[in-house]
């Protein structure tokens, strides 16, 4: 029954199913939000209803003060607003907890070889994807009410991204094209630790594998052919790239 009712929405919804990884992606892990960022929401959602609830009580009892003395039709209007504006509120409820659900179930978080893809939202679905290239930054915010659920934020900032939000919320002017979030994990460090594997891998291609630079090198000059100044000169380019590579590597980790 619940799938059925999860289907139906969906297809109201014209949600996209779960977002396919290309073919050629390697070495791919999917992390989702823990159980407990649903009990988080739950709980703000639940708040924010009570708010409604003590405002629409407020109103229901102002107005009926006001209206003790009409008769006829007008008090007659007056008790079917009433009546519409309660239907409202609990189907309004009903549907949003509902939302509420699904949006958990439709979180991904995936890494692959080339990048960090984020899909998030129903009503408004949003996807991202961030290459390795130029991240900049990776850290883990937790906020009080993320404390007594144990539900971490992690942040991923490319080059270009803006101050973001301080709250890690991830509803910010900042949270763009240069700014991803993993809301809600329980594994925050396994999860910067894999970006972290990443960037290294992705950055070592870049600049050239070791072994492959090793091979463009002769391991013994040609003797008479004058190179042998060259090829030393070529050496300790190598070495220097290389030594280029962990002191970027080195600062990275520390961020």
């Amino acid at each position: 029954m619940r799938e059925r009712l999860t289907a139906r929405l969906l297809d109201l919804l014209r949600v996209p199913p779960e977002p396919q990884v290309p073919v050629e992606a390697r070495d791919v892990r999917v992390f989702r939000a823990a159980p407990a960022y649903f009990r988080y929401r739950v709980a703000t959602w639940a708040l924010t209803q009570l708010f409604a609830l003590i405002g629409l009580v407020t109103g229901y009892i102002f107005v009926s003060a006001e209206i003790g003395d009409l008769e006829g039709l007008a008090n007659l209007a007056v008790k079917l607003f009433e009546i519409v504006a309660w239907a409202a509120f609990g189907g309004q409820a009903l549907f949003s907890l509902a939302v509420l659900r699904l949006d958990f179930d439709m979180r991904w978080y995936i890494l692959s070889d080339r990048s960090l893809r984020i899909r998030e939202g129903v009503v408004t679905v949003r996807e991202k994807t961030m290459t390795f290239a130029n991240i900049q930054n990776i850290s883990i915010r937790q906020n009080p009410i993320q404390r007594i659920f144990g539900i971490y934020d992690v942040e991923v900032r490319s080059a270009g991204g803006g101050a973001g939000d301080p709250q890690g919320s991830g509803v910010s002017k900042g949270d763009s094209a240069h700014l991803a979030h993993f809301h809600g994990v329980d594994n925050p460090e396994e999860i910067r630790t894999a970006i972290r594997e990443r960037i290294r891998l992705h950055r070592d291609s870049g600049l050239g594998d070791p072994d492959e630079a090793a091979q463009l090198v002769p391991a013994e000059p040609v003797a008479g052919d004058g190179t042998h100044a060259a090829l030393e000169a070529a050496r300790e380019l190598r070495d220097e790239m290389r030594l280029l590579r962990h002191t970027l590597e080195d600062s990275l980790v520390r961020r």
